[in-house]
């Protein structure tokens, strides 16, 4: 439930830093500094359709998964030595997202709408582009700090030597979690710039909101792995505090930077993202 309410506010968070960015007041209505906008927005989506009679069975299973997974793979995340503590947590975390890539291609490609099924096709060419620098990313990683715990990774002693090292691996890791987790500029599967919703255009209703949730819960996890990966964590307010200076940094991004094109994400992600990863993994000495 903590991580529901803190996926509706982030999304709040966003919707008012941007607005400064742009000069505009943002949402201000629905209490004070419009804080209680995130229930408002709930209550309107779970009381607006009925989705569920108007779409697939295999369309609501791919929303559902989508959803869960999104939350469970939350709690990897190693806060006061992390809710679970698998020995192998970054393999679980490719699995889980191989999962997302896949229910976001599903929700897409089940639609009603031609531009749901364009939308659907984007999420299977984001996922050929992003998830084979990420999963070198893990690679590379596991090679740096000989361990695939993300608690023991947390802790890895980062002596200014290796920090000067890992520099790049860092930079194009951050660049490879904003491909994994659709945030601009390499939004293609919603495509928020443009007049529909990309694969999500034909969701309404309690459907719409798990989607929309589950875009927030994937903008916390990959800005709490980023703190892990790049930064280290010692505790749930180290955690926290990092985890909410990456959030903005990607609200930033965001709000300044255009989308590109399919095809320059994938040149980004195969010719630059991937040779850096190998070059770790093949020149780190062991």
């Amino acid at each position: 439930m903590c991580s529901i309410v803190g996926a509706a506010y982030v999304s709040l968070l966003e919707r008012k830093l941007i607005a400064k960015i742009q000069k505009r007041i943002g949402p201000d209505h629905c209490g004070p500094a419009g804080i209680f906008q995130p229930i408002a927005d709930a209550l309107k989506l779970f009381f607006k359709s009925k989705p569920f009679k108007t779409h697939s069975k295999q369309a609501i299973f791919a929303v559902w998964t989508l959803f869960t997974v999104s939350l469970i793979q939350l709690t990897l995340i190693p806060i006061n030595y992390g809710i679970c503590h698998p020995k192998y947590g970054m393999l679980w975390i490719v699995l889980c997202h191989s999962i997302i890539a896949f229910s976001e291609i599903f929700i897409g490609i089940e639609s009603k709408s031609k531009y749901g099924v364009i939308g659907g096709n984007r999420a299977y060419l984001q996922m050929i582009g992003a998830n084979i620098p990420f999963v070198l990313s893990i690679i590379a990683i596991i090679t740096l700090t000989k361990t695939a715990d993300l608690n023991e990774l947390a802790g890895y002693p980062r002596t200014i030597g290796f920090i000067i090292k890992t520099i790049p691996l860092d930079v194009a890791f951050f660049i490879t979690m904003l491909m994994v987790g659709a945030r601009t500029p390499f939004d293609f599967i919603e495509a928020e710039t443009e007049l529909i919703a990309g694969a999500y255009v034909e969701y309404g209703g309690i459907l719409f909101a798990m989607i929309y949730l589950a875009d927030y819960l994937n903008l916390i996890f990959i800005s709490a792995l980023t703190s892990v990966v790049v930064f280290g964590c010692s505790g749930l307010f180290d955690v926290l505090f990092k985890t909410f200076a990456i959030i903005c940094l990607v609200i930033l991004i965001r709000a300044i930077l255009p989308r590109y094109r399919q095809d320059q994400m994938v040149d980004i992600a195969w010719k630059a993202l991937t040779v850096i990863f190998s070059m770790y993994v093949l020149l780190w000495p062991r």
